[in-house]
């Protein structure tokens, strides 16, 4: 056996963790150690892997795409996933209801449609094939009104996700319940050369596999590298070849913007003071909310309660409607045969928050989940996620308050004894959500600080499209959607602002400008706050991430940096377009 330290000298790591002597079984990299059932050990065993070309650090939707379509360029891929339930939003995320765009430009004077967005964004050439395969099978079984697609996560992860990683598992290795614990670069601060991840199993007796405690209360054992009680845990080590760096193309497709943080890559946090602007008030930005699922019974179920009242629960914009209850239970409903709620109804709840009203749902906008950017620089050399774990505590107590709530406000005729928390559904022992949503994270800082802007995205309804950036390489649609913390004030333009043309993404939303062979995907892009509120939504995280995965693909088999991708751009957007629509398609 061989002793193995966690800092190699030749390069530089970017926070100073303590080192950890570890013990290097003598297999193959590709091996998994046995891993103890009980007990605690006194160090992790570690895994070196330096034999991949692309890496995701992951858990969003776009994570999933770019590995799918980085393996299928011939790239050979490591997904790193938080949950055992790749897909984000999706699935681990808990909000199945797809979003697309729903709205229309109309003349302010004569209300004549102008421009029909919504139309164009779900005319099927306009949709990433994959992504409009997969949801047109699945459908809409709950007969959601907020979508046309409204679905069980667990189901869609596992006749939909499950299948092509299954036949993707040569190239594509997904390492599961996995965390990223520190990011190394070279002496010049220009190359990621390696990653280090925590992988931890949960010990057995456990329930729903380790998803029986709050998230705000395991997510500290999750970043811990030693074995704890409740789970049993491996060093993942990912590194590029010594010889050649550029090999291995990492990309920051996280819900929390990670690897920016741990590399310390130039990021953007928080609404900027004018859109577009290089700076941003890192305290003020979106709300985050877990999910409950909540199911209707035939006859009445003993549940006692799960959690204690807190203020501002109520119907928000919807509280003056007779059908308030109605409408909300069949909002994100994933599984129903009626418009009226029925026995075996499924209803998600992610209920908005009304500032004006001072009520809402399970939305939480009392805080702000991310930490400030000099809290998350400190804790780097100790890196548990850089997020604030009071916020995300108030956010599980107010989504399992409002399922207590809302299902006491049920119709006469159906009465609060016969809901429930459906825990199933979600994987968790709880009823919460494996992760909250994610509306706004850490962003990237692009090539020549390129950020994309909103109003690259809007325009007059004449123009059809918004900038048509040479370098295009996916598409979005969905309208500015800014879900406000009540503590901030928010500058005048995000007030104006809301209807989008159809867009393009540019492969320099895809990149940092200080890293040659780091690329981001989804909510970690190069953007503004203003235009991510316009690009967080399903269909366009997954065209980011086709995008960046077949990015990163080229990169690690040319061994090239993102700028010379970004030079012969032309070819990489053929090989794009096999997989997303880069051009819109209008007709007149």
């Amino acid at each position: 056996m061989q002793a193995l330290t966690l800092a190699p000298s030749s390069v530089r790591s970017v926070c100073a963790w303590t080192l950890i002597a570890v013990i290097v079984a003598p297999a193959s990299a590709n091996e998994t150690a046995p891993q103890p059932t009980s007990g605690r050990t006194a160090s992790a065993s570690v895994g070196v892997h330096d034999d991949f070309d692309v890496v995701i650090a992951g858990g969003s939707t776009a994570a999933l795409a770019a590995a799918i379509t980085a393996c299928d360029e011939g790239a050979r891929v490591a997904l790193l996933e938080p949950t055992d339930w790749p897909g984000g939003q999706l699935t681990a995320s808990g909000v199945p209801a797809v979003d697309e765009a729903w709205h229309k430009i109309v003349d302010p004077q004569s209300g004549d449609v102008l421009l029909n967005v919504a139309q164009i964004a779900r005319d099927p050439r306009n949709m990433t094939p994959l992504f409009r395969d997969m949801l047109v099978r699945t459908g809409n079984p709950g007969r959601g009104w907020v979508s046309r697609f409204c679905f069980e996560p667990r189901k869609f992860l596992e006749r939909e996700i499950e299948p092509l990683l299954k036949a993707r598992q040569e190239r594509l290795r997904v390492f599961r319940e996995t965390v990223v614990k520190r990011v190394e670069v070279d002496d010049r601060g220009e190359t990621i050369v390696a990653l280090v991840a925590i992988q931890r199993t949960p010990r057995s007796g456990l329930a729903a596999g380790g998803y029986d405690v709050h998230l705000s209360a395991d997510l500290k054992d999750w970043y811990d590298p030693e074995p704890s009680p409740r789970f049993a845990k491996r060093l993942l080590r990912f590194q590029a070849k010594e010889d050649s760096p550029l090999s291995t193309v990492f990309i920051d497709a996280t819900e929390w913007g990670e690897l920016l943080v741990l590399s310390g890559a130039p990021y953007l946090q928080g609404v900027e003071p004018e859109d577009g602007s290089l700076k941003s008030n890192d305290r003020c930005g979106q709300s985050t909310v877990f999910a409950v699922v909540q199911e209707l019974h035939a006859h009445d179920v003993d549940e006692p309660d799960v959690a204690e009242p807190v203020e501002g629960l109520g119907f928000g914009d919807y509280r003056d409607r007779d059908d308030a209850w109605q409408r909300i239970w069949t909002y994100r409903r994933i599984r129903g045969t009626d418009k009226a709620p029925r026995p075996g109804d499924l209803s998600l709840q992610n209920w908005g928050y009304s500032r004006r009203l001072r009520e809402g749902g399970n939305d939480y906008p009392f805080g702000y989940l991310f930490k400030s950017r000099a809290a998350a620089a400190v804790e780097r050399s100790d890196w548990h996620g850089g997020v604030d774990l009071g916020v995300m505590a108030a956010a599980e107590r107010r989504a399992l308050a409002w399922h207590e709530w809302f299902k006491r406000q049920a119709p006469d005729d159906i009465g609060a004894e016969r809901i429930s928390l459906n825990r199933e559904v979600l994987g968790t022992a709880h009823g919460l959500s494996k992760l909250p949503y994610i509306r706004d994270t850490r962003r990237s800082i692009g090539l020549d600080n390129f950020i994309l802007r909103f109003s690259d995205m809007s325009g007059s309804a004449q123009q059809q499209i918004g900038t048509k950036f040479h370098d295009r390489v996916a598409l979005g649609a969905y309208p500015a959607d800014v879900h406000r913390l009540a503590s901030c004030e928010y500058p005048p333009y995000i007030d104006r602002a809301h209807d989008t043309l159809p867009f393009h993404i540019p492969l320099r939303a895809l990149t940092n400008r200080q890293f040659k062979n780091l690329l981001v995907a989804g909510k970690t892009m190069a953007q503004s706050f203003l235009a991510n509120s316009a690009t967080r939504l399903h269909p366009i995280e997954w065209s980011s991430g086709a995008a960046g995965g077949v990015a990163a693909a080229a990169m690690a088999k040319s061994q090239i940096t993102s700028r010379q991708l970004d030079e012969r751009v032309g070819e990489l957007q053929e090989q794009v377009r096999r997989y997303t629509p880069i051009d819109w398609q209008v007709d007149p």
